[in-house]
């Protein structure tokens, strides 16, 4: 296979990195970036250093590890993670996440693995996100994979599927490289984490053989990420409130304050849970045709067994059932900091806030 037919949808490679790198450098932006990952260090310095690298894998291991270090240490409480030993080094997976954060959920798997000498994964988005030029180099600089997102033409968007889910063969097949997608287009705004059919339907697109062997042939890994406070609860509460009374409209720049807010917020306590791969007895199905109803369904109990509660889940679960079932679980703190941050909500609001945190728990119960 020519992999130059995946030049409109592959990230940057190593020779396209230091052009890239320039143009991002030109940033009134970056400046200031420097100095939140580097604090301690004249940005002048840090911009040679930044335009001197010459590859991805130097970039990420750099640079972006920095970062989401940086990130960790400045807005939570503390990062932990299990279940690495469920994966081999060196064989490629398809990591099939649960999705709350725009672009963390997937750069603190990497980070795991970079900490450790490892490599990162490529990461499939939705195309909606490079709006900008900054967005689209920074994006492209970090391995990731485009993704059209829904709306216009439905057979050139059937077909710019099939062009994905045959890339994303080729790169774990061919290249024996590891990819990370979301288990479904969007984040999870209610709390709720369910497989899309459509993303499992997708997947089969790229290989000719039957529905159950191309699924094996992928290694799919589930994995479920957590954070004790969504910095977007706000947003997807107003979100969810607004499409609840048919008035909500995305507006202009939407998406880039949700990646801002989500990154710079404060999250508490993050946990990151790496499943065992998907077995050949999970993955088998009677029937071809209901392929992807099943492995979304084992994804989904797979993801929620592996998702870490957190206090906040409890207590929300607590407040909206007017009970203390779970009052073990969490501190006077907790409950006194969770009021405030629901002070300035109406009530429509306050209960999609409420639901929103306590779905973890009730997913758990089920």
């Amino acid at each position: 296979m020519d992999p130059s037919i995946f030049d409109d949808i592959r990230p940057y490679n190593d020779s396209e990195i230091p052009d890239a790198l320039r143009r991002i450098a030109q940033h009134d932006l970056i400046p200031q970036v420097l100095r939140f990952i580097y604090p301690h260090e004249d940005p002048r310095d840090s911009m040679d250093r930044l335009l001197s690298i010459r590859g991805i894998h130097e970039l990420q291991s750099t640079f972006m590890l920095d970062a989401i270090r940086r990130i960790v240490q400045t807005t939570s409480t503390g990062f932990t993670f299990s279940g690495l030993d469920n994966i081999k080094r060196g064989r490629p997976y398809l990591f099939i996440s649960n999705h709350r954060d725009i672009t963390l959920d997937a750069f603190l798997l990497q980070k795991i693995f970079l900490d450790r000498g490892g490599e990162a994964s490529h990461i499939v988005f939705g195309n909606n996100l490079i709006d900008t030029p900054l967005m689209r180099d920074l994006f492209l600089c970090n391995n990731m994979i485009q993704m059209e997102r829904g709306g216009g033409n439905p057979i050139a968007f059937y077909r710019s599927l099939q062009h994905l889910s045959q890339y994303l063969h080729y790169i774990i097949a061919e290249k024996q490289q590891s990819v990370w997608i979301a288990q479904k287009n969007g984040r999870s705004k209610d709390g709720v984490d369910s497989t899309a059919p459509a993303i499992i339907k997708m997947l089969l697109l790229g290989s000719d053989k039957p529905a159950t062997e191309a699924v094996a042939d992928l290694h799919i890994v589930p994995v479920a990420i957590s954070y004790e406070w969504d910095p977007c609860d706000h947003m997807k509460s107003n979100e969810l409130y607004l499409k609840a009374h048919g008035g909500y409209e995305k507006v202009e720049g939407e998406d880039y304050n949700s990646v801002v807010t989500g990154i710079i917020g404060q999250k508490g306590k993050i946990h990151l849970a790496i499943g065992k791969p998907l077995t050949s007895a999970e993955l088998r199905c009677a029937d071809d045709h209901e392929v992807a109803d099943h492995v979304a369904a084992v994804l989904d109990r797979r993801i929620q067994h592996l998702y870490h509660l957190m206090p906040t889940n409890y207590l929300a679960h607590d407040l909206l059932t007017g009970s203390n079932h779970y009052r073990q679980y969490y501190s006077a703190d907790v409950k006194n900091a969770f009021t405030q941050r629901m002070a300035s909500l109406d009530e429509g609001r306050r209960q999609i806030m409420l639901k929103m945190y306590a779905n973890p728990v009730i997913s758990a119960k089920r």
